[in-house]
């Protein structure tokens, strides 16, 4: 970090320090405005301004390492044969393995099993016949069910509950759909015919029109609303939602998750090139497997060490009110509380705006009044 950039944080501390004195921007955009000034090349990335808040004497962390901490998570509704993960990962992506690069990761998923530590698979191949952990197989042909412990589906308008319904009749396995831009039209008809859960592709979502200028923690945001929604009154029988894209990182692993994604998607182009996958020359599918091996491991340590030093002992009990953010935009996208204030913009523009109706005692109906809201925040996002 340059001294000018020190800078901008150093006057944040002193305004904070200051009576009644509170901060007009957030540190990041003022830090981000400064390199932009000097010209040099930086995107944005809401992920960077999220941050998890420690556990507090109400919450006080465990020790991972003394204290079981749950990743367990099932995929599949009530009546269905669920699909069970000791890590909240399915490995997913397009990407043509060679035979060997196949074995190795064959093995190393195995092992992985064997140590407790199974993570699941979606691919449009034909599942392993040796494997021992959790195959998804991305499927067009309802015709044409392998013997998978899941089916995924992507969405079309087109007959799309009479498929569903076809497969179901044939398939007790979870069926996940992948979904489009548009989920929030439709996804309560699919999760009415039966389907387990949804996916979305953040990266696929968010170069669409509807979310163009929008990032992933969006798409996870209202995903999630989506599904609470359509549950909302009655308790969650089992549906789940499966967030692929963005995923480069146990950080952005563990805030998916505090956003709403009961599983997480890891590219496994992202998961080769940090394995380091040699070419066919240098192959060894043993040393590749270990590697692959290792690599979850790491990651499932990470993944218990961080909601350990929250304060849980389960993964899955992680909420957006386990995060803060400088960011307003993020806390519009993702309905996060703001640092300082623990409120979202959201909720701080309506305070503002009822204050200004009982004080100049303006009448305005509700839908009036969410309209005005609906404005202001547009403008600033």
């Amino acid at each position: 970090m340059r001294i000018n950039e020190k800078a901008v944080l150093r006057r944040s501390i002193i305004d904070l320090c200051k009576v009644d004195s509170t901060r007009k921007e957030s540190t990041d955009d003022a830090i981000r405005a400064v390199r932009e000034k000097r010209g040099t090349d930086y995107k944005e990335n809401l992920w960077d301004y999220v941050v998890a808040l420690g556990a507090q004497l109400s919450r006080p962390p465990f020790d991972p390492y003394r204290e079981k901490i749950k990743l367990k998570t099932e995929i599949g509704r009530k009546g269905t044969t669920k699909a069970v993960l000791k890590i909240p990962i399915l490995l997913y992506g397009e990407f043509n393995l060679s035979q060997s690069s196949q074995d190795a990761l064959n093995l190393a998923l195995n092992d992985l099993v064997d140590n407790n530590s199974t993570v699941g698979i979606i691919s449009k191949e034909e599942p392993d016949d040796e494997r021992k952990y959790p195959h998804f197989q991305i499927i067009n042909d309802v015709n044409k069910i392998s013997d998978s412990e899941g089916i995924v589906m992507e969405y079309d308008d087109i007959g799309i509950i009479e498929k569903i319904k076809k497969v179901r009749k044939e398939f007790c396995g979870p069926i996940i759909m992948e979904v489009d831009e548009n989920f929030s039209d439709y996804a309560h008809r699919l999760l009415e015919s039966g389907v387990d859960g949804i996916l979305v592709n953040t990266e696929k979502i968010t170069k669409s029109k509807k979310y163009s200028e929008k990032h992933a923690i969006s798409v996870i945001h209202d995903a999630r609303e989506t599904i609470n929604e359509f549950y909302q009154g009655k308790e969650n029988d089992g549906a789940s939602l499966i967030v692929t894209g963005d995923m480069d990182s146990t950080g952005k692993i563990v805030k998916s998750a505090g956003l709403g994604a009961d599983v997480v998607g890891y590219d496994i182009s992202l998961l080769i090139a940090k394995t380091g996958f040699y070419s066919e020359d240098f192959f060894d599918e043993v040393v590749t497997a270990e590697k692959i091996y290792n690599h979850m491991i790491a990651t499932k340590n990470e993944l218990t060490g961080i909601p350990a030093a929250l304060g849980y002992s389960n993964f899955h009990n992680l909420s957006p009110s386990d995060f803060r953010t400088s960011s307003l935009k993020a806390s519009l996208e993702g309905e996060i509380l703001l640092e300082g204030v623990n409120k979202t913009y959201k909720e701080i523009v309506t305070e503002i705006l009822d204050e200004y109706i009982n004080t100049k005692k303006v009448t305005i109906d509700q839908q009036q009044k969410q309209k005005i809201i609906e404005m202001i925040l547009l403008e600033e996002n």
